[in-house]
């Protein structure tokens, strides 16, 4: 048996942000009181130490830091995690409300209970549990200081409870939560087809839809450089080559008129001069020529007429003349100069001189 009260009345009075005079504030009690508790000088009674509990969203248990045979709330929580994979979801959800009755704010076991009311009410369309995954959910974020995975964040459980809303019909609810943390856009998609879908407020909705897409696509590209100079870095050349062509024909694909001249022209032109570079890196000339052509080509004819907005971008109706621009270099000619210092350094001798020949 072990008593760690002293320790988590100084634990959980941090995580809350309080001082030991605030403490002593909201509990009626006396500076030197709480400092005698958390020296573990003197304990609070019984009454108190229920206080805490209750301020500090853990059960009595907890707050003592009562432990008996491995029988705590951690070893609990870890024990029904393994279980879901072997129990039926039913089955699990009945030993989390067995928990739940020794351990009611403990986050590991009222967030995994959660998570399985959520599911039977998703997948099973039941009400009665979709209203119980709400109740839990808004009170694990309560508890979420207790929480040790490091990839749950709060909007995770405020996201979870914007689509239990959702599944239950409750759109405008389901809307307003995921506004609520709608940090940089990530909600923008999910709010985008509920006000289209759902609420019948399509202008209203393609607003954040459009904006999800534009996002996802700066995010696609950024994506598809790191896997680029992840196979250049590793010596994996022909992965790296098939990286950049798949990422051409997504350029390609999103340029509305396809002869007119769009922002994106700069990123394709771009990217034929590293698919050139990778194809004289790889023994293959005439190819390498060919794409080096065809970059030094478009980048002329970018920057004889430049565009710096979303016109000519598909499903970007709503942005038209926004202004865009990316650290490549302030010209099209200028980033495949930049791209060639950077990248180009295990080029061979005749494809650099071939390059400064077409740029003359």
């Amino acid at each position: 048996m072990e008593n760690r009260l002293a320790e988590n009345i100084r634990k959980y009075r941090k995580d809350l942000g309080l001082n030991q005079e605030d403490l002593a504030e909201r509990l009626g009690i006396t500076l030197g009181t709480v400092s005698k508790w958390e020296r573990g000088i003197s304990e609070p009674d019984l009454q108190y130490i229920m206080d805490l509990a209750e301020l500090f969203h853990v059960s009595v248990d907890v707050m003592i830091g009562f432990t008996m045979r491995g029988n705590n709330a951690d070893s609990e929580a870890e024990r029904i995690g393994k279980l879901e994979d072997e129990l039926s979801i039913g089955e699990v959800v009945a030993e989390y409300d067995r928990a739940l009755m020794k351990f009611p704010n403990h986050f590991g076991i009222v967030y995994g209970a959660a998570r399985c009311y959520m599911q039977i009410g998703v997948v099973y369309k039941k009400e009665p549990e979709l209203r119980r995954a709400i109740e839990l959910l808004r009170h694990s974020i309560e508890l979420y200081s207790q929480n040790k995975d490091p990839k749950l964040s709060e909007l995770d459980l405020s996201n979870d409870i914007a689509q239990c809303y959702a599944a239950l019909k409750e759109y405008r609810r389901a809307i307003d939560e995921y506004k609520k943390n709608n940090i940089c856009g990530i909600n923008d998609a999910s709010i985008g087809l509920l006000l289209i879908e759902n609420e019948k407020q399509p202008q209203e909705g393609i607003k954040y839809t459009e904006r999800a897409f534009l996002t996802q696509v700066g995010q696609t590209i950024t994506a598809m450089s790191g896997f680029v100079t992840y196979y250049r870095d590793t010596g994996d050349i022909d992965r790296g080559i098939r990286a950049i062509e798949w990422t051409l024909e997504y350029l390609k694909s999103l340029k509305e008129e396809p002869a007119e001249k769009a922002y994106l022209d700069k990123m394709i032109c771009l990217h034929y001069f590293m698919l050139a570079i990778g194809m004289d890196m790889t023994g293959k000339t005439q190819k390498a020529e060919d794409n080096l052509v065809n970059a030094v080509r478009m980048a002329r004819a970018f920057d004889e007429k430049p565009v710096y907005t979303l016109d000519n971008v598909l499903f970007a109706e709503k942005a038209r003349g926004s202004t865009v621009y990316d650290n490549a270099g302030p010209t099209a000619m200028e980033s495949l100069i930049r791209t060639l210092d950077r990248d180009g350094k295990e080029t061979s001798e005749g494809f650099k001189k071939k390059f400064y020949e077409l740029i003359k």
